[in-house]
């Protein structure tokens, strides 16, 4: 029922987030006055007066004011201008107002505040929006004279065309240097040796308007300290450098770890004993079938196999059939320091084996091996991969540090350049695109919904916010300026997603490990050199055998050694003779 709900509720949910705010439906601007006043600091104190035309009831409660900060001097030098928001009025009076970072400055918002129980509508009508705010970092050097570079447009309303009006009280001696990209974008007027007013018609392109420069003799404005040229190259060069941090980090993470891989262990001529030591035989099983969910049952027998010579249990073969009786590790785990030390001295694994043969009921007094291994198979796949990782010391901190390096840089990218929420929405689809992938190819890892809450959450909540981010990004413009930004924060997820798939690349001591299993494989088989044949050897890589399916051959060789020993026949006390 709540899948057939479910579809119905997301398509009304799509109606209404389509049909969200349209400014032009909703305002009009009918016109822009800015008056800027520059100081010999070289800073100026903007005052700006946007005619806000309200059309219906039923608004959005307030508009949008972008602040360019970013300009491109005569040598193409690309710069930021300091701001500092003084005030945001309507109508006279104090507003609400909230700023967002962009690439090119900051958008602010001033109207309505948007709460659970407030009014967010504007009463239809004319309404003027004032923004005051200081401008700093506007005079470059230029060989022997300073230039003044003002932006033709102080500020905008949603990217409207309408017509503005600046005018620009300078100090004294400057000169107004010509436009050379677009003459006819706007007229510039002098009403007085300082004051200067420019006019924009209705419907020039804002952010395209070449700046306005006036030419001043040296040392006009203030000179500008050692510290704080430093600290403009620094807040001029910040996002840039924090945007190639990031694939930088990961390309050297990947090349690190990489040449890791690079420096393989030399393939062993013998059995390396110390190294076997410290690698379970139901570990030995899975590495020696690279990790195949066949070893399992290989992994398990190996482990009875080994609590049978430690003398945990008794079995009556090494085959499918076999059974287990006499466990003996009950009594040993009762009793003192030296009995407990064997028992906890066992693999991990191999522990928990013991402890699923003792679930099964017997007959008899015996109980079927295999059987323990029904339903088994994942717990004991988690606890031998838990062994490997063991290998690598913990957990991987250079790995850890370096995603929660780039995670923090991919955050602050998405906050400096304005593309926070739309960062956040593509990592929502990608994470439940992710999840949604491995349900589909891995249901035994997902938990499925029990009562009506997670249903509700999983087949309701989780789409709408799929659908909620698609529309979000559909609906959002992505400038030009926040484009090459877009790509770094893409390249941070894709970081993100790659440093724990290289991290899971096995370590030396891993690789080591396994060239261990497949040296040991050929000493079973007699091809390789290693310990020297006695009953305490033929015992200790019987597990081993058993679990690398090489136990006949092993036997084998040892009943060969015995005939030339002239052994008499081999019983040991921990199988089962009928």
């Amino acid at each position: 029922m709540l899948r057939l709900l479910s579809w119905p509720i997301l398509c009304a949910m799509l109606v209404v987030l389509t049909s969200c705010s349209d400014f032009d439906r909703e305002f009009t601007v009918q016109s822009a006055s800015s008056t800027v006043e520059v100081y010999t600091d070289g800073t100026a104190f903007v005052s700006e007066f946007f005619d806000i035309a309200v059309k219906k009831t039923e608004n959005y409660g307030g508009v949008y004011v972008d602040i360019p900060q970013r300009f491109t001097d005569a040598s193409n030098g690309v710069h930021w201008r300091d701001f500092e928001l003084v005030a945001a009025r309507r109508d006279g009076l104090d507003e609400y107002y909230f700023k967002e970072n962009n690439v090119p400055g900051y958008s602010i918002y001033i109207g309505k505040e948007h709460c659970k129980h407030c009014p967010a509508d504007l009463s239809p009508g004319v309404t003027k929006i004032q923004i005051v705010y200081w401008l700093g970092r506007l005079v470059h050097q230029e060989s022997d004279r300073e230039v003044l570079s003002l932006p033709a447009y102080m500020s905008r309303v949603h990217g409207q065309g309408a017509k503005k009006t600046l005018t620009l009280k300078l100090p004294r001696g400057g000169t107004l240097r010509p436009s050379q990209q677009d003459p006819a974008a706007y007229e510039v007027m002098q009403k007085a040796p300082n004051e200067f007013v420019v006019s924009i018609a209705a419907g020039k392109g804002d952010r395209v308007l070449p700046d306005i420069e006036v030419e001043y003799p040296t040392r006009t404005f203030v000179t500008v300290t050692s510290g704080n040229r430093v600290r403009w190259w620094l807040s001029d060069h910040l996002l840039l450098f924090i945007s190639i941090l990031g694939p930088f980090l990961t390309g050297l993470f990947v090349i690190t770890r990489s040449g890791q891989g690079w420096r393989l262990p030399a393939p062993s001529i013998a059995v390396d004993s110390k190294m076997m030591e410290s690698i379970s035989p139901a570990l030995a099983a899975y590495l020696f079938s690279n990790w195949k969910s066949e070893a399992a049952k290989a992994a398990f027998m190996a482990s009875a196999c080994h609590l049978a010579v430690k003398k945990m249990l008794r079995i009556s073969s090494l085959g499918e059939n076999a059974e287990a009786s006499d466990l003996s590790a009950r009594q040993v785990r009762k009793k003192g320091k030296v009995a407990r030390a064997r028992w906890y001295g066992l693999p991990a694994v191999t522990r928990l084996v013991f402890g699923q043969i003792e679930k099964e009921r017997p007959a008899d007094g015996r109980r079927k091996i295999l059987y323990a291994l029904y339903g088994f198979e994942r717990e004991l796949h988690k606890t031998v991969v838990a062994e490997y990782h063991k290998a690598r010391g913990g957990i991987d901190r250079g790995a850890l540090a370096t995603a929660v390096t780039i995670l923090l840089l991919g955050v602050a990218i998405a906050y400096f350049s304005g593309l926070l929420l739309f960062s956040a929405a593509i990592c929502g689809i990608l994470l439940i695109s992710a999840v949604i992938v491995i349900a589909f190819l891995h249901p035994e890892r997902v938990s499925w919904p029990t009562d009506f809450r997670q249903a509700f959450g999983l087949y309701v909540g989780v789409p709408a916010l799929m659908i909620f981010a698609l529309v979000y990004i559909c609906t959002t413009e992505v400038i030009s300026e926040q484009q090459p930004y877009l790509l770094a924060i893409l390249l941070n997820i894709a970081g993100i997603v790659i440093i724990p798939r290289v991290a899971r690349m096995a370590t030396p001591k891993q690789r080591q490990m396994r060239n261990s299993v497949l040296t040991l494989d050929g000493y079973l088989r007699g091809e390789l050199d290693g310990p020297a044949m006695s009953v305490e050897c033929y015992e200790r890589y019987l597990p081993f055998a058993v679990a690398l399916d090489v136990e006949h051959c092993w036997t084998e060789r040892f009943n060969l050694w015995r005939e030339s020993q002239k052994m008499q026949a081999y019983v040991p006390d921990w199988r089962i003779v009928s």
